[in-house]
Formats: structure tokens, C-alpha cells, sequence
């Protein structure tokens, strides 16, 4: 649950915690889902302290995005240029289903300013702190780098984060002993390693006995018994019956409802949980963001190159829905939810579903952020759906999430859509109706002011997160 931490934080949920310390994504921003509470929550003071209800902050980023201006303590980070990054069989591989592959990513340019990859700095901290993962037997640092931490760590014997090229001599493939040159051998291959099965493997691999024992041998399975494709989840049925008083441990009273009947062992449909607390008829078109892939996360956005593609967001539509409304290209609407509403400029298209409007994820920015100019695209033109979306359910009791899998319900958004008297006129009219439009936040020209108690003779003036 990624897009409730920092309300979870904030509301001392499960419990107070002194520091709350954060790494990539934009979670002050593009991350986050009702953006302009969530930077609300970041500066938020206690009464009964005087103190911020989260006490300190720490955040690790490349650039200086949303986030930055609210931490305590800045790490900086390299970017995907400088740094090597694994992309494991261990978390999200490229394989395809023709057979498993990994890969690596290698520096193609030495850091300009004095900085250390987080991967590196975060296996020193390990080390610094005696976690056992991270130190030998005599206390010393086990890993030098995050290059060495791949090729020697091993979550079990003969696994470890890259498959290619194990082994003493690196003739093994899968599982085998670390290879002090496996990095050496990605980068002679391109990078990556991949493995193409044979035909007969590739097909009902939950019952494939050829399969299975690869499988297992590779150390993706403990065993190679045929996997039972099940209707019925035994799993989801013990829940459901903890909540109607069975078993020796119960359901806590305020959850049981839910999951009696959210917990059903067998599938079935149900409208999603946000729809069901709104008017279709208030809010008849639905709502969903995606991620272009040339800025996921926002990490490295800021490339001259990157910017001359998405500098810029509009709002799609379908063409019979703008007609409706008297909107054409480019034309500036509101779009507005129970939550809030945008001001965007639209673009009309067929190839969606009519009652669905959409826009890439990532792109709007904050005046003062990422040292671009006040009258940059990505604060002008640029624009985030995140407001629009509570990270509550309208009752304010449960997180906007699905109840069993706790995937944000980032599509179960409903808007209505209005067009605007003129191009870029009234953002503040919706700051007076209590409504927030996005870029529309205060900009933030002391952003990048942090650390100047460390430059010698400077005229230092504490200032306060907020």
C-alpha cells in the first residue's frame, strides 16, 4: 500500500514513528493520490507538540523533485546512466513465456559531482549498522559495492540475483556458485542473458513435468509437484470465517462485514467499491492515468531529450463525448471528481471507450520543483489526475484500495467534465471553492535552498518545511 504511507505516517497508523525515510518514485507528488492533502500531511503540525506530526523526514532522489523540498535530509542519488542496476529473476525479469531472461544495466557516464549510487550507500549503512545480511562473521563489511553485492548475494544455495553465467568458471546457468566475473560476461552479452526452452516445456507449465523440474532446479519452486488450479481459495474462506466466529482467532468487529463478503472463496463481480459511494449520474464519465514509459516515475524526466517528447499532458477524450460539451482540440475544461478538479486541456480521439477519459501519469510538475522556469510546460501545460483521487474511500474508513489484493484503485475514478470559459483562466477560482487544481499549488521559490549551513560564511536562515 505505497500511496497510503505517508497518511499512514502522518495519522500515526499502525503506530508513531520518528522517521520517515523514502526512496524513488515522486511520493510527495505523482505517487501519492490526493496530492494536495499528501503535501498538506508532509507539513502538518502536531497541537498537542508544536512538533510535525511526522518528525522527520528522509528522501533519496536524483533531482530535486516535489519531494526534496520536504525532507530533513537529502540523499542524492545517480541516475540510471551512472549507476548499475540488476534486473533480477528475483523482482519483475524481461523474460518472456518462451523462457526466463534477466539483465543488467551498466554506467555509461562518470558522475560530474559527489555522489554515490543509493544501492551503495544503502549496503554501507547495512554494514555500519551490523545487520547480519551485511556483515561477515568478524563484524567487517561483506559487500564493497552493489556490483559486489550481485554477484555474491545468494537468497539461497546457488541463487543469487542474476542467472547467467554462475559458477567458479561461469559455465552455469541458474544456480550456481557466485562468479566474480558475472558482470564482465552481461556486458560482453549485451547486457542480458536469456534462455529459450524447449517447445514442449513452454505450454501448460502448471502441469508440465519437464517444466516443473526446471523450474524447481532454477530455485523458482520448492518442488516440482503439479500446481492445482483452483476455483475455490481455502485461503480467502479462513478469513471469512474468522469474521463470522469461527476458528480460535477473530476478525476485529469493524472488519467483518467487509470480509464476509468481500472474502468469498469463489469469484465474483462486484462494482467497484469508489462507484459504488458516487452518482454515475453526478459523475457519468470514468476516469484512468498510465505511465508513458519514458518517464516511469518520474525518474530522469528531466533529460533535454525526454522533455522535447512529454513536456506536456493533455486530456483525451472520445470525440462523440467533446462534441457533447462543445469541446474541441485543445480547448481548456475542468474535470472534476468528489475529490477535487483540473483544469486540462483536451484532446479528442476514437480509439477509447466512449465514457473514458484518460492522460499519461508523471509529467505535470510544481512551480519551483526540478529547477525548471516558472513558465515551464510541465507547470503550465502539464497537469496530474493524482487530485482527483482520494486515497480514501468516500466514507473515509477504508484506503481507496482493492480489499483483498490492496491494489490502489487508481481506474475506479468517476469525473463529469465541463469546458472552461477560457484558455488558463480561473485556477484560482477553485482555490476559493474549496476544490485544488493541479499544477496549481503555490510555487515553492526557496525549494532549493537546503544546505547552506554548510557553506562557509553563509547568511543562513533556518527555515521551517512549510
Amino acid at each position: 500500500l505505497m500511496h497510503l504511507l505517508i497518511r499512514n505516517a502522518w495519522s500515526q497508523k499502525p503506530y508513531a514513528i520518528d522517521t520517515l525515510f523514502m526512496y524513488m518514485a515522486n511520493m510527495g507528488w505523482n505517487s501519492s493520490m490526493n496530492t494536495a492533502k499528501t503535501v498538506q500531511m508532509l507539513t502538518d503540525i502536531d497541537p498537542d507538540t508544536g512538533e510535525y506530526k511526522i518528525p522527520h523526514i528522509i528522501y533519496v532522489d536524483a533531482f530535486a523533485s516535489e519531494t526534496v523540498a520536504y525532507a530533513d535530509l537529502i540523499l542524492p542519488d545517480t541516475t540510471y546512466l551512472e549507476r548499475f542496476d540488476c534486473i533480477s529473476l528475483l523482482d519483475r525479469p524481461i523474460s518472456t513465456a518462451e523462457g526466463p531472461a534477466d539483465a543488467i544495466r551498466q554506467p555509461v557516464l562518470t558522475p560530474d559531482r559527489d555522489v554515490r549510487p543509493f544501492q551503495d550507500v544503502l549496503i554501507d549503512l547495512g554494514a555500519r549498522l551490523q545487520l547480519p545480511e551485511f556483515v561477515n562473521d568478524d563484524g567487517s563489511a561483506r559487500y564493497t559495492d552493489y556490483p559486489d553485492y550481485i554477484m555474491n548475494r545468494q537468497s539461497a544455495p546457488g541463487v543469487g540475483s542474476l542467472a547467467g553465467w554462475r559458477g567458479r568458471q561461469g559455465d552455469e546457468h541458474g544456480r550456481g556458485e557466485p562468479n566474480q566475473d558475472q558482470i564482465k560476461a552481461y556486458i560482453a552479452n549485451q547486457c542480458h542473458w536469456e534462455h529459450t526452452l524447449p517447445e514442449s516445456w513452454q505450454f501448460f507449465k502448471h502441469a508440465n513435468r519437464d517444466y516443473l523440474e526446471y523450474a524447481q532446479q532454477m530455485g523458482w519452486l520448492a518442488n516440482s509437484d503439479r500446481i492445482v488450479m483452483q476455483l475455490y481459495c481455502e485461503t480467502l474462506q479462513r478469513f471469512r470465517l474468522s469474521a463470522m466466529g469461527h476458528g480460535t482467532v477473530k476478525a476485529p468487529a469493524h472488519y467483518r462485514e467487509r470480509l464476509k463478503h468481500f472474502f468469498d472463496p469463489l469469484p465474483f463481480w462486484y462494482a467497484p467499491l469508489e462507484e459504488q459511494q458516487t452518482s454515475a449520474h453526478e459523475f457519468p464519465l470514468h476516469a484512468i492515468t498510465q505511465r508513458p514509459m519514458a518517464m516511469y516515475h518520474s525518474w530522469g524526466s528531466q533529460n533535454a531529450w525526454l522533455r522535447q517528447i512529454h513536456g506536456w499532458n493533455r486530456l483525451y477524450i472520445h470525440a462523440d463525448v467533446a462534441a457533447e460539451h462543445d469541446l474541441a482540440d485543445d480547448d481548456w475544461a475542468w474535470l472534476e471528481s468528489h475529490n477535487g478538479r483540473i483544469h486540462a486541456q483536451i484532446r479528442t480521439m476514437s480509439g477509447c471507450n466512449r465514457n473514458t477519459v484518460w492522460t499519461w501519469n508523471a509529467i505535470g510538475k510544481r512551480q519551483g520543483a526540478w529547477n525548471l522556469s516558472a513558465d515551464a510546460e510541465e507547470s503550465q501545460k502539464g497537469m496530474l489526475l493524482n487530485d482527483l483521487i482520494n486515497d480514501l474511500l468516500p466514507d473515509g474508513r477504508f484506503g481507496n484500495a482493492d480489499p483483498i489484493t490492496g491494489q490502489a484503485a487508481w481506474f475506479d475514478l468517476r469525473v463529469r467534465i465541463s469546458k472552461a470559459e477560457a484558455p488558463g483562466t480561473g485556477l484560482q477560482d477553485t482555490h476559493a471553492a474549496g476544490g485544488v487544481t493541479l499544477p496549481g499549488l503555490e510555487p515553492r521559490p526557496d525549494m532549493l535552498r537546503f544546505g547552506e549551513q554548510f557553506l562557509p560564511d553563509a547568511d543562513f536562515r533556518k527555515r521551517s518545511r512549510s
